[in-house]
């Protein structure tokens, strides 16, 4: 996934520093900004129990797709219903989530609301001529998307299956995309990647014995309310709004018809704000949420070009105990050719132990991770 603040390839650092002061024990673990889930996936996979959260609905479908499939998925009710022919060319696949990927794949293109209001061959006679898809690929979005909300609506579908299916969708979307990373806007020439035919993809399975619970709530609420091992909080660190940037992702995962406005199409996102991407807000939403926080162990993930300084982190971290910070250079996320000219960014990762008779072996320093 082409996303801002994604922690993809920064997984094998969180995954040393976890090592090192949380150990092999299973936990119950928090990931209260999680998404596309990176993150989630790999607590699951050290074999945690997760609890997830986004207030985006992108980030619910992805946790969900990422936490409560644990085991190849059968599609049992789909299956029962006669919704996918026994007798045509899928039977050849070899599971079921292969056949009902290529059932998906095969559907005749629509003209539902992607193709009328983000593809040229929809929107060339309006006030905007919007080149976010192909117009085969904004059809074909429109009729996978269609047949999933028939199939939840009829409850052929788990909620678990039905946000793989749909997750899988929102990844396939993003790698036809006609844009620089975000949907800010959409791209003047068809770039490469957005001439190929959308097909949709499998998931990797994680096995687990636990089931893992997601939320789509505000983070601070969601801490007040539920008790963690440990915290792990990566917050935005920008003024950049999510639901602005991902609006066409988050009308895939709502799957909804919302009143566009603008060049980009832009759906209303005001209620998705964040107040993690206010400079004069973040520092005080943070504390709130550190001080209510009931955990033993937190993290936070974080960055040198972030609204938030080092020293008001290591303030707010403070107050739960004595926080360390590790950090490690990274390669700058770019979704165009604009902003700041630094290629390379520190990211941080802070720890506080909270229990009183615990404390890490440095106080308050900066110990840079290789």
């Amino acid at each position: 996934m082409r996303f801002i603040g994604s922690k993809e390839k920064l997984l094998p650092f969180i995954e040393g520093i976890w090592r090192r002061y949380i150990g092999p024990e299973t936990v119950r673990v928090g990931d209260v900004f999680c998404g596309t889930a990176a993150v989630s996936r790999l607590f699951k996979q050290l074999g945690n129990r997760v609890i997830a959260n986004d207030n985006l609905r992108l980030g619910y479908v992805f946790a969900q797709a990422t936490l409560n499939i644990n085991d190849e998925p059968h599609f049992e009710r789909l299956f029962a219903s006669g919704e996918i022919p026994k007798g045509n060319g899928h039977c050849l696949y070899p599971t079921y989530y292969d056949r009902v990927l290529a059932f998906l794949n095969d559907l005749p293109g629509e003209d539902g609301f992607c193709f009328r209001e983000y593809s040229p061959g929809g929107t060339h006679r309006g006030s905007y001529e919007r080149r976010y898809f192909s117009d085969q690929n904004a059809r074909k979005i429109d009729a996978i998307r269609q047949r999933l909300c028939k199939w939840k609506q009829f409850n052929l579908l788990t909620e678990a299956e039905f946000c793989l299916l749909l997750s899988n969708l929102m990844r396939s979307t993003n790698q036809v995309a006609n844009i620089a990373g975000t949907y800010g806007c959409f791209l003047k020439h068809w770039d490469a990647r957005a001439q190929k035919t959308l097909c949709l993809q499998r998931s990797p399975i994680i096995r687990s014995a636990f089931d893992h619970q997601v939320f789509c709530k505000d983070a601070n609420e969601l801490v007040r309310d539920t008790e963690f091992d440990v915290l792990y909080l990566d917050p935005p660190y920008t003024w950049r709004h999510y639901g602005a940037y991902y609006h066409i992702l988050e009308t895939i995962a709502c799957g909804d018809h919302p009143a566009i406005s603008g060049r980009t199409g832009l759906r209303p996102w005001e209620d998705s704000k964040s107040r993690y991407c206010d400079r004069s807000d973040a520092a005080t939403a943070l504390a709130e949420l550190v001080i209510c926080a009931n955990t033993k162990h937190l993290f936070l993930s974080y960055n040198d070009e972030g609204l938030i300084s080092h020293e008001q982190i290591m303030e707010t971290l403070s107050t739960r105990g004595h926080p360390l910070c590790l950090e490690i250079d990274y390669r700058r996320y770019r979704s165009n050719n604009g902003g700041s000219k630094r290629n390379v960014l520190k990211e941080r990762l802070y720890y506080v132990q909270t229990q009183e008779n615990s404390k890490p072996e440095r106080r308050s320093s900066i110990l840079a991770y290789h």
